[in-house]
């Protein structure tokens, strides 16, 4: 029996489990510690914008401007109604911006952390947590450029706004997965980083961010936004708060998304989050 016990331990198959099992628990042991990444987000925060009046208002203040000039040429060029088209890419350019910062920002953050990484001994997710919630609160300043621009342009409201709420936690999970596994992957080859940035840049036109979904209906361009999963996870957050209808797939795809993204996280963490500290 001894023998049999050994080699249940020595199999690869045994030991990658339970390499996966210990990362998904310490993951979510460190997810319910809000009290303490939330607060080192706060803390960053601070400190990033300390002797300033408006504090990170700053940000919200050049993306307002950014969409009520931009919004305005784009509608006139692409001869849509500014009622209805501003709304759209105010939200869409809203979540853009906390999609692209946040894979951005996590693709670099183990190297950024690489200090704190070799000094205290911390769970990694923590800095990817403490990442997001910064990020999140950020994007919960950007929302009061959508209830300004309801007070001048209107849009009907309906119980489906509430769908943004599962719509924004799908989002939420492809962004830790996507950050927790591209962390990896650049802190053990940092030219990815720059690949990053110039491809989420290539993305964000193929994106329905700056033109509309109807503008390409029934054009070679269609399938653009079938095959794109930012403009699907765009939508789950977009469409809930602008009371337009989603459909099931798009539903089915985010949550293939959500749990595809997770994995991926879940499997390089569980394997590489003992090298980290060597690759820095």
């Amino acid at each position: 029996m001894l023998r049999d016990a050994i080699a249940t331990f020595d199999n690869p198959e045994t030991r990658r489990g339970s390499r996966i099992q210990s990362a998904a628990k310490e993951i979510l042991a460190q997810a319910a510690q809000f009290d303490r990444w939330g607060t080192l987000a706060l803390m960053d925060i601070s400190l990033r914008y300390r002797r300033t009046v408006i504090g990170p208002l700053w940000i919200t203040l050049t993306l307002a401007a950014t969409i009520a000039s931009v919004g305005t040429v784009y509608a006139a060029l692409f001869k849509q109604d500014i009622a209805g088209f501003l709304p759209s890419f105010a939200v869409g350019l809203i979540v853009w911006t906390l999609v692209a910062t946040t894979l951005q920002e996590g693709s670099n953050i183990f190297v950024a952390s690489g200090h704190l990484i070799k000094a205290v001994p911390a769970p990694l997710i923590v800095h990817v947590l403490q990442m997001i919630a910064r990020n999140v609160l950020i994007f919960a300043h950007h929302l009061l450029i959508i209830v300004m621009l309801y007070a001048v342009i209107p849009w009907p409201l309906h119980w489906t706004t509430l769908l943004v709420l599962p719509g924004f936690a799908i989002l939420l999970v492809v962004l830790l997965g996507g950050a927790v596994a591209l962390g990896m992957l650049c802190a053990r080859f940092r030219d990815i980083g720059s690949a990053i940035v110039s491809g989420l840049q290539f993305v964000f036109f193929l994106t329905p961010v700056i033109w509309t979904e109807d503008s390409v209906r029934g054009t070679a361009f269609a399938w653009l936004t079938r095959v794109n999963p930012f403009a699907t996870l765009l939508d789950l957050v977009r469409r809930p708060l602008l009371s337009q209808p989603m459909d099931a797939e798009q539903w089915l795809l985010g949550l293939t998304y959500a749990l595809a993204t997770a994995a991926v996280g879940l499997v390089c963490y569980a394997k590489y989050r003992r090298r980290v500290a060597y690759w820095l």
